[in-house]
């Protein structure tokens, strides 16, 4: 924005949809160089990181961990450096404040993602097709490592499609479109995953809504990366199907699917079946009935 040219907006005039010049582009033009930056470390990282032949057993996992630390490092380097950088604001604006209530966010969030996916389960194994049984948890030291796996991954996820794009987005279009458009992101990003398929990325998608939700809902990053750890976490090591196409092993139980792919989900594991659309269908309307209690980011159209 041209700050002497421009009048600035009150956050009251923001809050009833009238904005100044420049108040929609300023937004938008944030979250695409947010995500153009990301996307190019990103993609330097891929490289730096990629593995070679001889990298296999523990040294292989050491090197994975470090390559999803250092993408969160990157995407809260970033974040830190629009936030505070450009736009003058606290970091802990991003939504990863230790305020009152953080924990019950957290922990609603993975309330939330293992209950989606136990809803899914459920149905695959009414309808026949995923049969569990007992299964005899494998080392403490896999365990700690997929969990510790996916805690760096769903977070780095979630500061990329629920992150500061998101919110700066939200402020040039609307919750509602932006929440659309980063979950059709979301859903696209994953058919490169092996054996993905439309369905796959529509369930993705859908993910990505209920995920947008949590993020808004709560106003902060903790309950969407709790839903999306235990989402994971309770779809691989604990019902031992694949998590996006990939596998990970049993932990608990163990799970056999038998029937049609639209059913279950094939390859790709429950992502890709009709049986998580069903869960996500239930499950999206429900989370919009969640109580809100964090302050949102400030509004880039405050700023001068």
């Amino acid at each position: 924005m041209n700050g002497h040219s421009e009048p600035k907006a009150s956050a009251g005039q923001i809050s009833r949809g009238v904005r100044p010049p420049g108040a929609i582009l300023r937004p938008i033009s944030l979250a695409a160089s947010f995500a153009i930056f990301l996307y190019l470390g990103w993609m330097l990282l891929a490289m730096c990181f990629q593995p070679p032949d001889k990298w296999v057993g523990a040294h292989a996992r050491a090197v994975l961990l470090l390559y999803y630390f250092c993408l969160d490092g990157l995407a809260l380097g970033l974040s830190a450096g629009f936030l505070c950088g450009l736009e003058r604001l606290s970091f802990g604006a991003l939504g990863l404040r230790l305020d009152r209530g953080w924990l019950g966010h957290a922990g609603a969030g993975l309330a939330w993602g293992a209950g989606a996916i136990s809803g899914a389960v459920l149905l695959l194994w009414v309808t026949g097709a995923a049969h569990l049984a007992v299964f005899a948890p494998r080392s403490l030291s896999r365990i700690l490592f997929l969990a510790l796996f996916f805690v760096l991954s769903s977070a780095f996820e979630e500061l990329t499609f629920r992150g500061y794009a998101l919110v700066r987005a939200a402020d040039s279009v609307g919750p509602v479109i932006a929440c659309l458009a980063s979950s059709a992101l979301f859903g696209m990003a994953h058919l490169a995953n092996p054996q993905a398929t439309l369905l796959s990325a529509l369930n993705t998608a859908l993910a990505g809504v209920l995920l947008t939700i949590a993020r808004f809902r709560s106003r902060a990053l903790w309950m969407p990366i709790a839903l999306h750890f235990a989402w994971n976490f309770s779809l691989g090591p604990v019902f031992s199907f694949p998590v996006s196409g990939y596998t990970f092993g049993a932990e608990h139980l163990s799970a056999a699917a038998a029937g049609p792919q639209w059913l279950t989900g094939g390859a790709y594991g429950p992502e890709a079946s009709v049986a998580l659309t069903a869960a996500l269908v239930v499950a999206i309307p429900l989370l919009l009935r969640f109580p809100r209690h964090f302050q949102p980011l400030p509004s880039a159209s405050n700023q001068s």
